[in-house]
């Protein structure tokens, strides 16, 4: 009987129970739905989670414009060797492409690989393939391909030269009233290192200073100048690849230092400059220093005691009857700087002293009377006659070399007064001055 009851009963306790389910799975859908929700997504975080740590899932990703570093610049120069093109022109367009583990796959950059060159594994010059290096890491995942892989670079041998001078030039003047001595320059020498089609071109260094900068201070002036290379036509030799050094340590000016002086200008004195007597009847007509002035420079006290400059020897005219120009030094006063004349040219003219000579009772004719006429003085005789010239011809001159005339060429009938003129023979071409007293007489012509 209890078994036909339970079999009764079955069919509605199943109904009851899926009724009971299907109420419990409607609750659950239904009803809290906000905090459902909550749950799908901390469940899909937590699931992201676990994702992300797991360094076994990766996703490939391209970084473009990637920075190539490079190393073992130093180490190729001690081997002899530098780039001289290839390196700007082809690390500016690199990408990576690489396997990368989820969780970094937002914050990976190409200097996690740390793409580089290594200049040291360069062994010889010419044109070389170097070859573009990465680094992986499970933190960052692996590098699949780098493009391009390799760049070409020419290479040249890498040398030094040593003392190479530093020239300077200078444009411009002082101010007015100043002087600057001669520079010295620090360094004087330089060395430079680079490729050696560069180097060897470069025969010295120019600084060029331009004076009327340069303070009008007395005392020591420094200043910096900037150099330039050059080579052996005074064309500027420029790269980037040069280095100058002095005492290893590189530089690109170069200090100039030079003491400054106030100026003034100095006349000569000639007393002395000339001694002894020349020739007999022969005198220094005039002594001529050229220039005729110095500029001097010197410490300010001691210009203010000086006026006058002085030749350090003289001029023995002795016996001498002729010119004579000679060049002599200048005594220098040890507390000046500068004098602008290190020697001067002295003329010494010499000349025939000029003296005077007089003679009386000369006889005095008439010249070129025509035949149809006769003419007559009314003084026959000059009185006195001065002759002045140089006194050795002077001094042997005798009255009878003397003439005295007055002309009638070409007078008719009538009385005239006419001038006294006086001819000297053997005058061998003697400058020479003459006075006549009386320098004009009556003359009287007649017809016959």
């Amino acid at each position: 009987m209890t078994t036909k009851k339970n079999r009764k009963n079955g069919p509605a306790e199943e109904t009851k129970k899926r009724t009971v389910v299907g109420s419990f799975l409607r609750k659950v859908f239904v009803d809290n739905w906000g905090y459902k929700l909550i749950s799908l997504v901390l469940a899909a975080f937590i699931w992201s989670v676990l994702i992300a740590q797991d360094p076994t899932i990766t996703r490939e990703k391209v970084i473009t414009d990637a920075t190539v570093t490079v190393s073992g610049t130093d180490a190729m120069k001690r081997n002899g060797f530098i780039v001289t093109s290839g390196l700007d022109e082809q690390l500016s367009n690199v990408s990576i492409r690489a396997s990368v583990p989820q969780m970094q796959y937002q914050n990976v950059t190409a200097s996690n690989y740390n793409p580089r060159i290594d200049l040291s594994r360069i062994s010889a010059s010419g044109a070389q393939e170097a070859r573009i290096l990465t680094s992986n890491s499970a933190t960052y995942g692996t590098v699949l391909d780098i493009s391009p892989s390799t760049i070409s670079l020419e290479v040249e041998d890498y040398i030094t030269r040593y003392r190479i001078p530093v020239v300077r030039e200078t444009v411009g003047s002082m101010p007015e009233g100043w002087y600057a001595t001669s520079s010295t320059l620090d360094p004087s020498l330089l060395t430079i290192s680079g490729p050696r089609s560069v180097v060897e071109r470069v025969v010295r260094a120019e600084a060029v200073q331009d004076l009327s900068t340069v303070p009008a201070t007395e005392g020591t002036q420094r200043s910096t100048l900037t150099f330039r290379l050059v080579d052996v036509n005074g064309e500027s030799v420029e790269s980037e690849l040069l280095e100058v050094t002095s005492n290893s340590v590189l530089i690109d000016s170069v200090i100039v230092e030079q003491t400054v002086y106030p100026t003034k200008v100095l006349t000569f004195e000639d007393t002395g400059v000339v001694i002894g007597t020349p020739e007999e009847g022969y005198e220094v007509k005039s002594v001529t220093i050229s220039p005729d002035s110095v500029r001097a420079a010197g410490r300010a006290d001691t210009l203010d005691n000086l006026d006058e400059i002085f030749t350090d020897t003289t001029i023995d005219v002795t016996g001498l009857s002729a010119s004579l120009s000679q060049t002599v030094r200048l005594r220098r006063p040890s507390e000046l700087a500068y004098l602008s004349q290190d020697t001067v040219t002295i003329a010494v003219e010499i000349g025939d002293i000029i003296s005077e000579r007089i003679f009386s009772d000369v006889r005095i004719n008439v010249v070129g009377v025509e035949s149809t006429r006769t003419a007559s003085l009314a003084e026959r005789y000059a009185d006195r006659i001065v002759i002045e010239g140089a006194q050795n011809w002077l001094s042997s001159l005798r009255q009878g070399q003397l003439s005295l005339s007055v002309d009638a060429s070409g007078l008719m009938a009538g009385e005239y007064e006419v001038p006294v003129i006086c001819d000297i023979s053997g005058d061998d071409g003697q400058d020479y001055t003459v006075k006549i007293s009386p320098a004009t007489v009556k003359l009287t012509v007649r017809d016959r």
